[in-house]
């Protein structure tokens, strides 16, 4: 096992311990040197995330799921006045395109949690693989774009539709109940709008 370099979060008394499981064909590699495993290689390949309060000195894990990849990053949301911070989490679950290797050509959810490593729930789609996504800090919404899968041949090209999925983050804090699992964002085009739009692009 890895911990890697722990990150304080902005404006909370928490801070980001990130942990890697190491295999027996990285063994040799494994070491806290130069040449070895990086600060940056182990934050944003991490497999869970450890979440330390610096004021009551508990810990907790950010997840019990399996993951094989998660990397994380933070956006400040809401008016100068009254900001906070959420953080963001790009995950691999499985070796999607079967290549032998769990990196960011598979399938990528985006994941979302408060500033403490709570309510950690998904926010796109599973066998999707997330392209970017849009911060509207005042509003307090992200919108992501995503690529879906759409003839199983396990790859994310040009063939597959792009869809647009919007977070209003009322939707996380509202969710405290639900599983990890449980996706809480919402199509920002529904299908048939969305179908009907593109006709009447397509038409000649």
């Amino acid at each position: 096992m890895i911990y890697g370099q722990p990150v304080s979060i902005k404006n909370t008394d928490f801070t980001i311990v990130p942990m890697q499981i190491v295999d027996e064909r990285d063994i040799a590699d494994a070491r806290y040197t130069d040449d070895g495993k990086t600060v940056e290689d182990i934050s944003q390949n991490a497999h869970n995330l450890i979440f330390f309060d610096e004021k009551t000195k508990e810990t907790h894990l950010l997840t019990t799921q399996k993951f094989k990849r998660i990397a994380f990053s933070f956006e400040e949301i809401g008016t100068y006045k009254e900001s906070s911070t959420i953080i963001l989490y790009k995950t691999i679950h499985e070796d999607y395109n079967k290549d032998g290797f769990y990196d960011w050509k598979d399938a990528v959810v985006m994941y979302v949690s408060d500033d403490r490593g709570r309510y950690f729930r998904a926010v796109t789609p599973k066998n999707t693989r997330t392209i970017d996504w849009t911060v509207e800090k005042e509003k307090g919404q992200i919108y992501f774009r995503y690529i879906s899968d759409s003839d199983s041949n396990r790859i994310f090209d040009l063939k597959d539709p792009v869809y647009i999925n919007k977070l209003d983050l009322k939707q996380l804090r509202d969710s405290k109940s639900l599983k990890d699992s449980t996706q809480i964002s919402t199509p920002l085009i529904n299908a048939e709008e969305r179908k009907r739009y593109e006709d009447i692009l397509l038409s000649k």
